[in-house]
């Protein structure tokens, strides 16, 4: 199978579609699994902007621990052979770019520079006023962990979480780019995504569960265009249902077969 499809790469305009599986060996669990986020927080609390928030004033301790589980995991992580996988693809000019829904940065930590983040990124904050971004990078976002696990008070901690995210040139207060419940998907990544689905000839869709809407529209798309659907995951997904070919492997397992093939 790895020979086939390292045949498709080579003969079709190919883009990858990537879901939390594609992260799971990295060691960011998926949010609704076992281990998840979603088991500890309540995620109509703290993955929507009015639960957030309301949170945030009355109980700044609860925001500053779930930044703490949230971040560490992340800030462990590091790219899984499925990533080097698609860097290594698109430096050979054999992939056209990523459409991901993780908000992880582990793509482009492979290098991977063509990335569509639907969900946006742990790491950047953008102003809602002039849509100006600002990233934090691992050393940045380790110390604001140390730093605020030593705070007690509530006017303490809400000043350093404030802090932490910041404010724009404009003066505006930054808000995590990540998209909460009931936000649409930032309008330039949806963009980016609906190009590189125009293009597409093969579509590799990894990891994901297929249950994410809108996100997963765009392999229906896809699919109505003609372009042929490769799906990697060792489950059944709503998505199966539309793939020309299914490989029931984890993502890391099958890419790491590819990599080797493609020496």
């Amino acid at each position: 199978m790895v020979e086939k499809v390292a045949k498709l790469l080579r003969e079709k305009k190919t883009v990858a579609f990537t879901g939390a599986g594609a992260s799971l060996e990295s060691g960011i669990p998926t949010f609704r699994g076992k281990g998840g986020l979603w088991e500890k927080y309540d995620p109509q609390i703290y993955a929507s902007v009015p639960g957030i928030l309301f949170t945030f004033l009355k109980s700044p301790d609860k925001i500053s621990q779930f930044f703490v589980d949230f971040y560490e995991v992340l800030l462990k992580a590091e790219p899984n052979s499925t990533h080097y996988a698609l860097a290594e693809l698109e430096r050979r000019g054999s992939l056209l770019g990523v459409i991901t829904q993780n908000i992880d940065n582990l793509h482009q930590l492979a290098g991977s520079k063509v990335v569509s983040e639907l969900h946006g990124n742990a790491y950047k904050f953008r102003c809602r006023v002039c849509n100006r971004e600002e990233t934090r990078d691992k050393k940045e976002v380790a110390e604001f962990l140390e730093e605020v696990k030593k705070l007690h008070t509530r006017k303490d901690l809400i000043r350093k979480l404030l802090s932490f995210i910041g404010r724009c040139e404009c003066g505006r207060r930054l808000a995590p780019s990540v998209v909460f419940f009931g936000q649409p998907l930032p309008e330039e990544e949806l963009v980016k995504a609906y190009q590189l689905i125009d293009k597409a000839e093969l579509l590799l869709i990894i990891g994901t569960s297929g249950v994410v809407y809108p996100a997963v529209n765009l392999p229906f798309q896809a699919k109505e265009r003609g372009c042929q659907i490769l799906e990697i995951n060792p489950e059944l997904t709503p998505l199966s249902s539309i793939a020309d070919i299914k490989i029931s492997q984890s993502a890391n397992i099958f890419f790491s077969q590819l990599l080797e093939y493609l020496g």
